[in-house]
Order: structure tokens, then sequence, then C-alpha cells
């Protein structure tokens, strides 16, 4: 005679938050590391394609089914900017001509960030602030030719570490560990 059981699946709806949270933390902290020349190229674009642009995407598609904007709009277009940043730079044609208007491309998702930020100051949540201060920083800062790679490691360093932050947040109030945000 068999027994059935039942599986109850739960809705988390912080887990788009927790995944593109953690994978902008990975993928920053270890950009920080590579303008301090500690970490080579290809590390950081496999990082950018599927750490970042694949999981942060998924994000997305996490949040566009809890049904919120804010964060479908987030992790989906930066998904998508880690994937197109990753596939610029391991482009056949290689790096001397993708970055020609590279400045352009990284003005305008600062543009695109900034208007996050926005959001985010709406939503009056401090850290979800401080994270999108420091990525629209980091994203003009790119867009600047000829700031020190030390600079641009400081402010990646920094996004990764609110970023972590931010994802343990998420990840240990599900198990009863209230972080402050």
């Amino acid at each position: 005679m068999s027994e059935q059981v039942k599986i109850t699946i739960a809705e988390s709806t912080d887990a788009s938050g927790a995944l593109g949270l953690a994978s902008l933390a990975l993928t920053a902290t270890l950009l920080a590391f590579w303008f301090f020349g500690m970490v080579s190229d290809i590390v950081v674009f496999a990082m950018a394609l599927f750490v970042a642009g694949l999981a942060i995407f998924v994000a997305g598609l996490l949040a566009f089914l809890k049904g919120s904007t804010f964060e479908t709009a987030t992790f989906g277009t930066f998904g998508m900017f880690y994937v197109s940043f990753g596939f610029i730079s391991i482009a056949p044609f290689g790096l001397a001509p993708a970055a020609i208007g590279m400045d352009i491309f990284f003005a305008a998702w600062g543009f695109w960030s900034l208007i996050l930020l926005i959001g985010a100051l709406k939503l009056r949540i401090k850290l979800l602030i401080a994270i999108f201060v420091v990525l629209t920083a980091f994203l003009f800062a790119l867009a600047v030719p000829g700031l020190p790679a030390v600079a641009l490691g400081v402010l990646a360093l920094a996004l990764g570490l609110l970023s972590f932050y931010g994802a343990a947040a998420k990840v240990l109030a599900e198990v009863g560990i209230k972080l402050p945000m």
C-alpha cells in the first residue's frame, strides 16, 4: 500500500531580491578585484555573462511573476546589461573596436540607474538607496575616460559590499534573523 505525500511550494516574495542582490554582490566584488589587477579578464567576463547576466535576469523573471514592476525592470534590464557587457568584452572582433562608444554605453546605463534611484528614494529603503547611489556613481564613473582603475575598484567594492549585505538580509530574514535595511 502506497502512502501519499503532499508537497506544498510556498511563494517567497524575497527570492528575486535575494538572487539579484547576491549575483550583483559577487560580480561587483570580483570586478573590484579586477580593477585592482588581482583577477583575470576571463573570470570577470564569465561572471558578467552567467552570474550577473543570467542570474540577475532570472531574478527579473521571478519579480515579474510576483508582479513587481520595479524589481522586474531593475533586475531584468541589469541582467541584460551584464550579458551585453560580457559579450562586448569577448566579442570576436576584440576589445579595441568595442571600446568605441563604451563611454556612451555606460552613461546610458547611468541614466537608467538614476531613474531607478528616484524610485528607490520613493520606497524609502535606506540600503536600496545606498546601492543605487553607488551603482549610479559607478556607471557614470565608467563613462569618464581616464579615471584611475583604483577609483573604479573602490566604487565596485562598495557596490559589492552593500549588495552582499542586502542579499544576506533577505536570505537571513527567511530563517528568522532580521538585519536592518
